[in-house]
């Protein structure tokens, strides 16, 4: 495509590398500035540069941000071509918007399943602005994101099983772009060469996983898996990188004191990753519900086979080339099991294996992606214009 673009990405939390949606835009945005492209962001800190009081105070400002971006919008109307927003953070029609260029909804997540998932929030339920608040939190972001999905000019999904899901809502004739994400050459170039030899990492017998410990990903489930892994290989390890919360709460639900064989790391930056990763042997994603999956992602580029519950994301990573490292959602003794299979293969199996994970994850390339998906807006944009 000859004609770059000017793109506002526009999402209501703060940038921050640690959360998954706004990594996801980062990634774009480095690949498309790479590309010639001009892309700014509103964010939830741009909107609100002063940190919030409580958490109470940080989901009200969640509320109010639609009405700041679009005010940010018509106050800086004729700058851009295309609008790249977080599915629900732009419910409003391009008239009221004063815009005219193309309005992006792009989904991170299965807006209508993730929900399923959340955890309950005891500590507000006594409460009767708890009681009050969360409901009708709840309650409007789901209305906004459907007034997102009608009121956008394309639906951006990161896979097919998300668009099939919500066809009854959107209808046939809204067009659709599914993509998936990515990693930057150079950052899979950083998690490979930490790596330690393949017969190094073999003999650690160390299972890792990133992700935020949530009944989504699978909290529920790491217990048992713990101990069918550790019945039939004693020596295992377990490393839990991201879990965004206490270590206290890992250990309760696993019923374990604190042990040598279980690794805790809340929260690291992410240059600290490839470091964190260099001497695991395998890694597990038992999510029940997952857009993409970049722990499994970034898990395949170190070199580390993921072994993975068959949630759409990961399908999409891994079914054409390492399929037998997926399992069916929920089943955690066969989980278990593929784990245990690498654990125990020989090394020449491994050497394989790991090799083949990286090739794996060199397909999903963010260069390529940010290429794919400019050159479809900016087709979108020359039909408009055509009309």
């Amino acid at each position: 495509m000859d004609k770059t673009l000017r793109i506002l990405i526009i999402v209501d939390l703060a940038w921050d590398a640690r959360l998954g949606a706004v990594r996801v835009f980062m990634g774009l945005a480095d690949a498309w500035r790479a590309a010639g492209h001009t892309v700014e962001k509103y964010c939830l800190s741009d909107a609100f540069p002063s940190p919030a009081r409580s958490r109470i105070a940080s989901l009200f400002r969640q509320l109010v941000f639609p009405w700041k971006a679009a005010a940010f919008l018509r106050a800086n109307r004729g700058r851009f071509d295309v609008i790249d927003a977080l599915l629900g953070t732009l419910p409003f029609s391009k008239r009221r918007l004063h815009f005219d260029g193309l309005v992006v909804a792009r989904s991170i997540g299965f807006y209508q399943l993730y929900p399923d998932f959340e955890l309950p929030r005891p500590q507000h339920r006594g409460r009767l602005a708890g009681r009050v608040f969360y409901p009708f939190f709840d309650r409007t972001l789901s209305n906004r994101t459907r007034r997102a999905l009608r009121n956008c000019d394309l639906l951006n999904l990161p896979n097919e099983e998300e668009l099939r899901s919500i066809r009854g809502t959107i209808g046939p004739a809204k067009a659709a772009l599914v993509q998936p994400y990515g990693l930057a050459a150079e950052r899979r170039a950083e998690l490979i060469e930490a790596a330690q030899p393949a017969a190094t990492r073999l003999a650690n017998r160390k299972i890792s996983f990133i992700g935020m410990w949530s009944a989504r990903k699978g909290a529920n489930d790491w217990r048992k898996i713990i101990r069918r892994v550790r019945a039939t290989v004693p020596d295992a390890r377990f490393l839990f990188l991201g879990t965004l919360v206490e270590d206290r709460q890992v250990l309760n639900d696993l019923a374990l004191e604190r042990t040598d064989f279980i690794q805790l790391v809340p929260e690291y930056r992410p240059e600290e990753l490839p470091r964190l990763l260099a001497d695991s042997t395998v890694g597990a994603f038992p999510s029940y519900a997952e857009a993409f999956g970049f722990g499994v992602l970034e898990q395949l580029a170190a070199g580390i086979p993921c072994v993975a519950y068959d949630a759409a994301g990961p399908r999409m990573i891994l079914q054409n080339d390492l399929p037998d490292l997926l399992v069916p959602v929920s089943d955690f003794e066969k989980l278990a099991a593929a784990i245990v299979r690498v654990l125990q293969s020989d090394q020449r199996d491994y050497e394989e294996l790991s090799s083949k994970s990286a090739e794996t994850a060199a397909r999903f390339d963010w260069s390529t992606i940010a290429d794919d998906t400019a050159e479809f807006y900016g087709a979108r944009l020359a039909n408009r214009s055509t009309r």
